[in-house]
């Protein structure tokens, strides 16, 4: 049977409960790195995620007239 493709909301939940388990419980270390895997490859999926909406919400602006491109500038702390 096929699997649902998760949504970006399913994915960080079983995230965050992967990394609580991790923290939590002790694990053989085969569960920890099949949990690691697990995590590793869900990390991916919403890094894909939040890259398709970006690129949406990009194009979005541009249609409606809105885009200025700019560059990056992160917080500095001082």
């Amino acid at each position: 049977m096929a699997r649902k493709k998760q949504t970006f909301d399913e994915a960080m939940e079983r995230l965050e409960e992967i990394v609580e388990q991790l923290e939590q419980e002790e694990v053989s270390l085969e569960t920890a790195v099949s949990l690691y895997k697990e995590g590793l490859t869900l990390a991916a999926l919403c890094r894909e995620k939040l890259s398709a909406a970006e690129g949406e919400i990009v194009l979005l602006r541009k249609e409606a007239g809105l885009w200025q491109e700019e560059p990056f500038q992160a917080e500095v702390e001082e």
